[in-house]
C-alpha cells in the first residue's frame, strides 16, 4: 500500500515537473516574442518616421517650412520677368549694383528676383542684405547658410540662457519679420510654365522633387556611384559635379559651388561666382538667358 502511495506520488511529482518546465517554457517563449514585438515596433516607428521625414534638415532644424517645394504659376510670376541671382552672403553693395543694373534692362517690365540661398552669413551686411530682399517682394529657396542662421535664430527662442558664436552674433540684430521670412524659405521653386527648377545645392538625379532629401538639396555639390546607385555628396572632390549628371526634363538653377565658379552644362546653370571671395555677384534672366556680373567690391573672406 506504501509503495503504491509512494509510486503515485512519484508520477504526479513527475506530471508536475513536466507542467512546469512547459510552463517554464511557455512563458520564455512569451517573454522572448513580447521583446521581439517591441523591438520590432520601434524599428517599424522609427523608419516610418525617417520615411516620411527621412528629409531632415540640416543642423535638425524640425521646425521645416510650411511649403518646402514651391510652385510659381503664371498668376503667380504675371508679366514680370525673372531675374535668378547666385550666393549673396550678405554683400549688399554688389546686391545693389546688380538689381540697378538689371532693372535697366526690363523694357517697361517688373523685375521678379529669384534667390539660389545663402542670402546672408559671412559676409559684410548680413542683416541689411535680408531686409533688402524681403523689400523687393523677392523670392528664395533656402541654402545650407540660412538654415544655420534658422537654427540660431530657434536656438535663442527656445533657451533663454543660449550663447550665439560669435559668427553668428549678427543674428541678434534680425527681428520677427526678418527670422520669419527665413524659417519660410521653401527647399526648391518650380515654375512649371518656364520648365524650370531652383535650388540652392542640387538634386539627385532619378528621384521626384518631392522624394529628395532635404540636407542633400541644400548641402551637396558632387555624385559618385555605389554600385549601381547615385550618391550625393557635399565634398567637390568625389565623383563629378552633379549638374554635368543631370538630364532633366526641368532645368535647374543652383549655387552653393563656389570653387567651380559659372557652372553651364545642358540642364542645369549653377550661379554661385563667389562675390565673398573677392569674385563677382551673378545673375540671369530666365528667358533671354542673358547674365550680368557684378564684381566684388574686395575679398570679404579667403577661400578655404
Amino acid at each position: 500500500m506504501l509503495t503504491h502511495y509512494l509510486v503515485s506520488v512519484s508520477e504526479n511529482f513527475s506530471r508536475s515537473a513536466i507542467f512546469l518546465t512547459h510552463i517554464r517554457k511557455l512563458t520564455f517563449i512569451s517573454v522572448m516574442a513580447a521583446l521581439l514585438y517591441c523591438i520590432y515596433s520601434t524599428l517599424f516607428n522609427k523608419l516610418t518616421e525617417t520615411a516620411s521625414y527621412k528629409r531632415s534638415s540640416k543642423n535638425n532644424i524640425k521646425k521645416l517650412t510650411k511649403t518646402p517645394h514651391l510652385v510659381l504659376t503664371a498668376e503667380d510670376i504675371k508679366d514680370r520677368e525673372i531675374f535668378i541671382i547666385g550666393d549673396v552672403h550678405g554683400c549688399l553693395d554688389e546686391l545693389n549694383e546688380l538689381l540697378r543694373l538689371a532693372k535697366t534692362d526690363l523694357n517697361g517690365k517688373t523685375l521678379l528676383p529669384i534667390f539660389v540661398g545663402d542670402l546672408a552669413n559671412k559676409g559684410p551686411h548680413n542683416v541689411s542684405t535680408i531686409r533688402r530682399i524681403r523689400g523687393e517682394n523677392a523670392y528664395a529657396v533656402r541654402g545650407n547658410h540660412d538654415a544655420a542662421v534658422i537654427k540660431q535664430c530657434l536656438s535663442r527662442q527656445e533657451h533663454a540662457d543660449y550663447i550665439v558664436p560669435d559668427k553668428y552674433k549678427w543674428i541678434t540684430d534680425l527681428v520677427a519679420d526678418d527670422i520669419r521670412f527665413l524659417q519660410e524659405l521653401p527647399y526648391t521653386i518650380h515654375i512649371p510654365s518656364k520648365n524650370s527648377v531652383i535650388v540652392h545645392g542640387g538634386l539627385v538625379p532619378g528621384t521626384p522633387i518631392e522624394e529628395q532629401d532635404f540636407t542633400n538639396i541644400i548641402t551637396m555639390r558632387s555624385l559618385f556611384k555605389d554600385g549601381d546607385i547615385l550618391k550625393a555628396s557635399a565634398n567637390r572632390l568625389i565623383g563629378k559635379p552633379w549638374a554635368s549628371l543631370w538630364q532633366g526634363p526641368e532645368y535647374v538653377y543652383f549655387g552653393h559651388d563656389a570653387a567651380r565658379k559659372l557652372q553651364q552644362y545642358s540642364y542645369a546653370t549653377g550661379l554661385d561666382t563667389g562675390c565673398l571671395y573677392g569674385n563677382s555677384l551673378t545673375g540671369i534672366f530666365l528667358d533671354s538667358q542673358k547674365m550680368i556680373h557684378v564684381k566684388a567690391k574686395r575679398v570679404y573672406v579667403n577661400p578655404e
